[in-house]
Protein backbone atom coordinates (compact mmCIF):
# COMPACT_ATOMS: atom_id res chain seq x y z
CA UNK A 1 0.00 0.00 0.00
CA UNK A 2 2.87 2.54 0.69
CA UNK A 3 4.38 1.81 -2.59
CA UNK A 4 0.73 2.47 -4.37
CA UNK A 5 0.74 5.63 -2.39
CA UNK A 6 4.39 6.90 -3.48
CA UNK A 7 3.40 6.05 -7.09
CA UNK A 8 -0.12 7.90 -7.10
CA UNK A 9 2.16 11.09 -5.28
CA UNK A 10 4.56 10.85 -7.75
CA UNK A 11 2.12 10.85 -10.84
CA UNK A 12 0.27 14.07 -8.95
CA UNK A 13 2.72 15.39 -8.33
CA UNK A 14 4.07 15.29 -11.64
CA UNK A 15 1.02 16.12 -13.84
CA UNK A 16 0.17 12.25 -15.17
CA UNK A 17 -3.14 9.94 -14.48
CA UNK A 18 -2.71 9.20 -10.60
CA UNK A 19 -4.09 5.13 -10.97
CA UNK A 20 -0.87 3.94 -9.25
CA UNK A 21 0.30 1.92 -12.17
CA UNK A 22 4.12 2.28 -13.25
CA UNK A 23 3.07 2.20 -17.19
CA UNK A 24 5.39 3.65 -19.89
CA UNK A 25 4.83 7.23 -19.24
CA UNK A 26 5.21 6.84 -15.42
CA UNK A 27 8.11 4.98 -16.10
CA UNK A 28 9.77 7.42 -18.24
CA UNK A 29 8.78 10.07 -15.84
CA UNK A 30 10.42 8.37 -13.25
CA UNK A 31 13.69 8.33 -14.82
CA UNK A 32 13.75 11.66 -15.95
CA UNK A 33 13.15 12.94 -12.34
CA UNK A 34 16.12 11.44 -11.39
CA UNK A 35 18.14 14.26 -12.80
CA UNK A 36 19.22 17.14 -11.49
CA UNK A 37 20.59 20.48 -13.14
CA UNK A 38 24.38 19.99 -12.59
CA UNK A 39 24.22 15.83 -13.42
CA UNK A 40 25.19 16.18 -16.99
CA UNK A 41 26.15 18.48 -20.02
CA UNK A 42 22.81 19.81 -21.60
CA UNK A 43 22.65 20.46 -25.32
CA UNK A 44 20.36 19.56 -28.33
CA UNK A 45 20.51 16.73 -30.33
CA UNK A 46 18.10 14.33 -32.56
CA UNK A 47 17.31 12.40 -29.78
CA UNK A 48 16.21 15.21 -27.81
CA UNK A 49 17.23 14.94 -23.75
CA UNK A 50 14.72 15.00 -20.99
CA UNK A 51 14.57 15.36 -17.42
CA UNK A 52 13.99 17.57 -14.67
CA UNK A 53 16.96 19.26 -14.94
CA UNK A 54 16.29 20.68 -18.27
CA UNK A 55 12.84 21.50 -16.41
CA UNK A 56 14.76 23.86 -14.40
CA UNK A 57 17.02 25.00 -17.02
CA UNK A 58 14.05 26.11 -18.82
CA UNK A 59 12.87 28.10 -15.47
CA UNK A 60 16.34 29.44 -14.90
CA UNK A 61 16.36 30.89 -18.39
CA UNK A 62 12.70 32.42 -18.03
CA UNK A 63 13.32 33.80 -14.61
CA UNK A 64 16.45 35.75 -16.15
CA UNK A 65 13.94 36.78 -19.47
CA UNK A 66 14.89 34.31 -22.03
CA UNK A 67 12.37 32.42 -23.96
CA UNK A 68 13.27 28.44 -23.91
CA UNK A 69 9.74 27.31 -24.18
CA UNK A 70 7.39 25.86 -22.25
CA UNK A 71 8.91 24.18 -19.45
CA UNK A 72 8.31 20.82 -20.21
CA UNK A 73 11.70 19.07 -19.43
CA UNK A 74 12.55 18.88 -23.37
CA UNK A 75 15.72 19.97 -24.71
CA UNK A 76 14.83 21.19 -28.10
CA UNK A 77 15.31 24.19 -30.84
CA UNK A 78 14.16 27.04 -28.02
CA UNK A 79 15.97 25.83 -24.95
CA UNK A 80 19.40 25.82 -27.41
CA UNK A 81 18.60 29.10 -28.93
CA UNK A 82 17.91 30.53 -25.37
CA UNK A 83 21.16 29.10 -23.94
CA UNK A 84 22.97 30.61 -27.20
CA UNK A 85 21.31 33.80 -25.93
CA UNK A 86 22.23 33.88 -22.54
CA UNK A 87 26.14 32.85 -22.96
CA UNK A 88 26.41 35.88 -25.78
CA UNK A 89 24.94 38.27 -22.75
CA UNK A 90 27.29 37.01 -19.70
CA UNK A 91 30.28 36.59 -22.25
CA UNK A 92 30.87 33.07 -22.65
CA UNK A 93 31.42 30.70 -25.11
CA UNK A 94 28.42 30.50 -27.83
CA UNK A 95 27.69 26.76 -28.03
CA UNK A 96 24.15 26.21 -26.88
CA UNK A 97 25.76 23.38 -24.04
CA UNK A 98 24.97 24.12 -20.72
CA UNK A 99 27.76 22.80 -18.82
CA UNK A 100 29.28 23.58 -15.64
CA UNK A 101 30.36 27.14 -16.48
CA UNK A 102 27.08 28.00 -17.66
CA UNK A 103 24.96 26.51 -14.65
CA UNK A 104 26.99 27.84 -12.75
CA UNK A 105 26.39 31.81 -13.98
CA UNK A 106 22.67 30.95 -14.55
CA UNK A 107 23.16 30.36 -10.58
CA UNK A 108 24.36 33.23 -9.60
CA UNK A 109 22.27 35.13 -11.63
CA UNK A 110 18.69 33.52 -10.69
CA UNK A 111 16.12 35.49 -10.17
CA UNK A 112 13.76 33.86 -7.45
CA UNK A 113 10.29 34.56 -9.80
CA UNK A 114 8.16 32.69 -11.82
CA UNK A 115 10.60 31.29 -15.18
CA UNK A 116 7.15 30.40 -17.14
CA UNK A 117 6.19 33.96 -17.69
CA UNK A 118 8.07 34.58 -20.76
CA UNK A 119 7.10 31.70 -22.39
CA UNK A 120 3.51 32.79 -21.54
CA UNK A 121 3.46 35.79 -22.96
CA UNK A 122 5.14 34.23 -26.42
CA UNK A 123 2.51 32.19 -26.19
CA UNK A 124 -0.21 34.51 -26.03
CA UNK A 125 1.03 36.67 -28.75
CA UNK A 126 1.08 33.96 -31.06
CA UNK A 127 -2.53 33.58 -29.59
CA UNK A 128 -3.37 37.09 -31.04
CA UNK A 129 -2.18 35.94 -34.46
CA UNK A 130 -4.45 33.17 -34.47
CA UNK A 131 -7.51 35.04 -33.26
CA UNK A 132 -9.22 35.96 -36.29
CA UNK A 133 -7.55 33.23 -38.23
CA UNK A 134 -10.92 31.18 -38.97
CA UNK A 135 -11.46 27.58 -39.68
CA UNK A 136 -11.11 27.96 -43.68
CA UNK A 137 -7.53 27.19 -44.14
CA UNK A 138 -6.42 26.19 -40.60
CA UNK A 139 -4.47 22.96 -40.71
CA UNK A 140 -5.89 21.26 -37.59
CA UNK A 141 -4.43 17.87 -36.08
CA UNK A 142 -7.45 15.48 -34.93
CA UNK A 143 -6.03 12.69 -33.30
CA UNK A 144 -7.50 9.80 -32.08
CA UNK A 145 -5.94 8.00 -28.99
CA UNK A 146 -4.45 4.72 -28.66
CA UNK A 147 -5.10 2.22 -31.75
CA UNK A 148 -5.64 -1.56 -32.21
CA UNK A 149 -2.19 -2.65 -30.53
CA UNK A 150 -2.96 -0.29 -27.62
CA UNK A 151 -6.88 -0.22 -27.05
CA UNK A 152 -6.93 1.93 -24.27
CA UNK A 153 -9.76 1.11 -21.62
CA UNK A 154 -12.25 -1.29 -22.07
CA UNK A 155 -15.86 -0.97 -21.09
CA UNK A 156 -17.68 -3.89 -19.35
CA UNK A 157 -19.71 -4.13 -22.75
CA UNK A 158 -16.60 -4.43 -24.73
CA UNK A 159 -16.94 -0.67 -25.95
CA UNK A 160 -13.30 -0.43 -26.56
CA UNK A 161 -11.94 3.21 -25.97
CA UNK A 162 -9.72 3.26 -29.86
CA UNK A 163 -12.31 2.27 -31.30
CA UNK A 164 -14.61 5.28 -30.11
CA UNK A 165 -11.86 7.44 -30.79
CA UNK A 166 -11.23 6.71 -34.15
CA UNK A 167 -15.08 7.30 -34.99
CA UNK A 168 -15.40 10.45 -33.46
CA UNK A 169 -12.22 11.44 -34.97
CA UNK A 170 -13.59 10.79 -38.44
CA UNK A 171 -16.76 12.85 -37.79
CA UNK A 172 -14.60 15.89 -36.41
CA UNK A 173 -12.14 15.51 -39.52
CA UNK A 174 -14.92 15.36 -42.41
CA UNK A 175 -16.99 18.51 -40.65
CA UNK A 176 -13.66 21.09 -39.97
CA UNK A 177 -13.24 20.03 -43.94
CA UNK A 178 -16.72 21.09 -44.85
CA UNK A 179 -15.89 24.06 -43.23
CA UNK A 180 -12.66 24.85 -45.15
CA UNK A 181 -10.00 23.16 -42.56
CA UNK A 182 -7.29 21.13 -43.30
CA UNK A 183 -7.79 18.66 -41.06
CA UNK A 184 -5.28 15.56 -40.60
CA UNK A 185 -6.15 12.50 -38.78
CA UNK A 186 -2.99 11.42 -36.61
CA UNK A 187 -2.93 7.76 -36.90
CA UNK A 188 -5.10 5.43 -39.06
CA UNK A 189 -7.80 2.94 -38.28
CA UNK A 190 -5.62 -0.14 -38.40
CA UNK A 191 -2.43 2.00 -36.67
CA UNK A 192 -1.04 2.12 -33.14
CA UNK A 193 1.47 5.20 -33.15
CA UNK A 194 2.54 6.11 -30.16
CA UNK A 195 1.53 9.07 -28.08
CA UNK A 196 5.37 10.68 -29.43
CA UNK A 197 4.76 10.13 -33.09
CA UNK A 198 1.90 11.20 -32.78
CA UNK A 199 2.77 14.71 -31.45
CA UNK A 200 6.26 14.30 -33.75
CA UNK A 201 3.31 13.90 -36.93
CA UNK A 202 1.34 17.56 -35.72
CA UNK A 203 4.65 19.12 -35.22
CA UNK A 204 5.84 18.08 -38.45
CA UNK A 205 2.54 18.35 -40.88
CA UNK A 206 2.75 21.81 -39.25
CA UNK A 207 -0.33 22.03 -37.34
CA UNK A 208 -2.26 25.10 -36.04
CA UNK A 209 -4.64 23.39 -33.17
CA UNK A 210 -4.40 19.66 -32.08
CA UNK A 211 -7.44 17.88 -30.63
CA UNK A 212 -7.00 14.71 -29.45
CA UNK A 213 -9.73 12.34 -28.37
CA UNK A 214 -9.94 10.35 -25.85
CA UNK A 215 -12.54 8.34 -23.21
CA UNK A 216 -12.15 7.72 -19.74
CA UNK A 217 -11.84 4.64 -17.79
CA UNK A 218 -12.51 4.17 -13.81
CA UNK A 219 -12.58 1.22 -11.49
CA UNK A 220 -15.90 2.29 -10.37
CA UNK A 221 -18.60 2.10 -13.06
CA UNK A 222 -20.67 4.91 -11.34
CA UNK A 223 -17.70 7.54 -12.67
CA UNK A 224 -19.28 9.49 -15.67
CA UNK A 225 -19.41 12.67 -17.40
CA UNK A 226 -16.66 14.62 -19.73
CA UNK A 227 -13.76 16.36 -19.34
CA UNK A 228 -10.86 18.05 -21.20
CA UNK A 229 -6.96 18.49 -20.67
CA UNK A 230 -4.53 20.89 -21.49
CA UNK A 231 -0.55 21.04 -20.25
CA UNK A 232 0.40 22.29 -17.44
CA UNK A 233 2.80 21.85 -14.61
CA UNK A 234 4.31 23.58 -11.46
CA UNK A 235 5.83 26.05 -12.58
CA UNK A 236 3.94 26.37 -16.57
CA UNK A 237 0.47 26.48 -17.70
CA UNK A 238 -0.39 26.84 -21.56
CA UNK A 239 -2.78 30.03 -21.45
CA UNK A 240 -3.88 28.56 -25.32
CA UNK A 241 -4.04 25.55 -23.96
CA UNK A 242 -6.59 25.79 -21.21
CA UNK A 243 -8.68 28.44 -23.42
CA UNK A 244 -9.25 25.70 -26.06
CA UNK A 245 -10.04 23.15 -23.25
CA UNK A 246 -12.38 25.45 -21.79
CA UNK A 247 -14.21 26.05 -25.04
CA UNK A 248 -14.40 22.25 -25.79
CA UNK A 249 -15.70 21.87 -21.95
CA UNK A 250 -18.32 23.97 -22.41
CA UNK A 251 -19.44 22.80 -25.92
CA UNK A 252 -20.31 19.69 -24.05
CA UNK A 253 -21.71 20.45 -21.07
CA UNK A 254 -24.12 22.64 -23.22
CA UNK A 255 -25.29 20.08 -25.24
CA UNK A 256 -25.79 17.95 -21.96
CA UNK A 257 -23.42 15.91 -21.70
CA UNK A 258 -23.15 15.88 -18.07
CA UNK A 259 -21.59 15.89 -15.00
CA UNK A 260 -19.29 18.48 -15.74
CA UNK A 261 -16.25 16.89 -15.07
CA UNK A 262 -14.10 20.73 -15.86
CA UNK A 263 -10.75 21.26 -17.31
CA UNK A 264 -7.48 20.68 -15.83
CA UNK A 265 -3.29 20.68 -16.15
CA UNK A 266 -1.74 17.72 -17.21
CA UNK A 267 1.65 16.96 -18.38
CA UNK A 268 0.46 13.97 -20.88
CA UNK A 269 2.93 13.39 -23.84
CA UNK A 270 0.64 14.35 -26.87
CA UNK A 271 0.32 17.94 -24.81
CA UNK A 272 4.38 17.89 -23.84
CA UNK A 273 5.42 17.37 -26.79
CA UNK A 274 3.17 19.13 -29.27
CA UNK A 275 4.16 22.99 -30.44
CA UNK A 276 0.40 24.35 -30.62
CA UNK A 277 -2.23 25.05 -29.03
CA UNK A 278 -3.45 21.40 -27.90
CA UNK A 279 -6.24 19.68 -25.74
CA UNK A 280 -7.30 16.13 -25.17
CA UNK A 281 -11.05 15.48 -24.57
CA UNK A 282 -12.54 12.79 -22.69
CA UNK A 283 -16.37 13.28 -23.21
CA UNK A 284 -17.17 10.47 -20.96
CA UNK A 285 -15.98 7.17 -19.52
CA UNK A 286 -16.05 3.96 -21.53
CA UNK A 287 -16.68 1.82 -18.23
CA UNK A 288 -19.99 3.58 -17.32
CA UNK A 289 -22.35 1.93 -19.30
CA UNK A 290 -24.57 4.86 -19.87
CA UNK A 291 -21.73 7.20 -21.05
CA UNK A 292 -20.49 3.93 -23.08
CA UNK A 293 -23.82 3.49 -24.60
CA UNK A 294 -24.34 6.94 -25.89
CA UNK A 295 -20.16 6.83 -27.02
CA UNK A 296 -21.27 4.32 -29.71
CA UNK A 297 -24.46 5.79 -30.77
CA UNK A 298 -23.63 7.29 -34.02
CA UNK A 299 -26.23 10.23 -33.52
CA UNK A 300 -24.44 11.09 -30.30
CA UNK A 301 -20.92 10.67 -32.43
CA UNK A 302 -22.35 13.50 -34.94
CA UNK A 303 -23.05 15.30 -31.56
CA UNK A 304 -20.18 15.42 -30.38
CA UNK A 305 -18.27 15.88 -33.81
CA UNK A 306 -20.27 19.28 -33.82
CA UNK A 307 -19.58 20.75 -30.31
CA UNK A 308 -15.66 19.88 -31.05
CA UNK A 309 -16.37 21.47 -34.22
CA UNK A 310 -17.94 24.51 -32.95
CA UNK A 311 -15.14 25.04 -29.97
CA UNK A 312 -12.60 24.66 -32.46
CA UNK A 313 -14.34 27.58 -34.40
CA UNK A 314 -15.04 29.43 -31.76
CA UNK A 315 -10.85 29.37 -30.70
CA UNK A 316 -10.48 30.66 -34.45
CA UNK A 317 -12.75 33.24 -34.20
CA UNK A 318 -12.06 36.96 -33.71
CA UNK A 319 -11.71 38.33 -29.87
CA UNK A 320 -14.34 41.01 -29.85
CA UNK A 321 -13.28 44.48 -29.46
CA UNK A 322 -13.47 46.06 -25.81
CA UNK A 323 -16.83 47.42 -25.29
CA UNK A 324 -18.48 45.80 -28.07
Amino acid sequence: MDTLEAVRAFQREHGLAADGIVGPETWRRLIEAGWALGDRLLYHRRDMLRGEDVRELQHRLGSLGFHAGPEDGIFGPLVRAAVEEFQRNVGLKVDGVAGPVTIGALRRLHRDHQGGQVAQLREREAMRGLSGRGLAGARIAVDPAHGPDDPGDIGPDGSREHELTWQLARRVAARLSAHGAQAMLCRGAATTPSPSERARFANEQGAELLLSLGASGSTSPRACGPSSYYFGSTTFTSPSGALFAELCQAELVTAGWLPDGRCHPVTWTILRETRMPAVVVEPGFVTNPGDALRLREPGAQDELAECLVRAVERFLSPVPAAGA
